[in-house]
């Protein structure tokens, strides 16, 4: 006898669900806004609490990204506009990546769904997101 039950689907991560919810929330504030249901005030405070966590990257976590770019730590410092003694650093966990390096790490996070890396192996290989 066959069930009606909707098949199983991917359980979404923790961190999922928190940026699906964050998107969610800022798409209700922006429409609240354009309508004039929220102030201006109100729509940057929902701006900043709808930012996505900064993301902290470990030693093995930048030699991951650096490994998919394919690019050397000289290389990958110019790339980052670092010196290449701060990329070292990171990658033996003696410091950890901030500011604008921070964010074009997470810019080239391969595991990151939207990132150019993904997204250029997608063209090459033809497959679609």
């Amino acid at each position: 006898m066959p069930t009606n039950r909707p098949k199983a689907t991917k359980r979404m991560s923790a961190r999922e669900v928190e940026a699906d919810v964050l998107a969610t929330s800022h798409e209700l504030a922006a429409a609240l806004y354009q309508v004039g249901a929220m102030d201006a005030l109100d729509m940057r405070e929902m701006d900043r609490l709808c930012l996505p966590p900064r993301p902290d990257y470990s030693g093995p976590d930048v030699k991951r990204i650096r490994a998919a770019t394919r690019m050397s730590q000289p290389l990958f410092a110019r790339l980052l506009g670092v010196e290449k003694s701060a990329v070292a650093q990171w990658e033996r966990n003696a410091k950890r990546p901030s500011g604008p390096a921070l964010r074009l790490l997470e810019v080239l996070d391969p595991t990151r769904p939207d990132s150019p890396i993904v997204q250029v192996r997608r063209e090459i290989t033809g497959t679609a997101a």
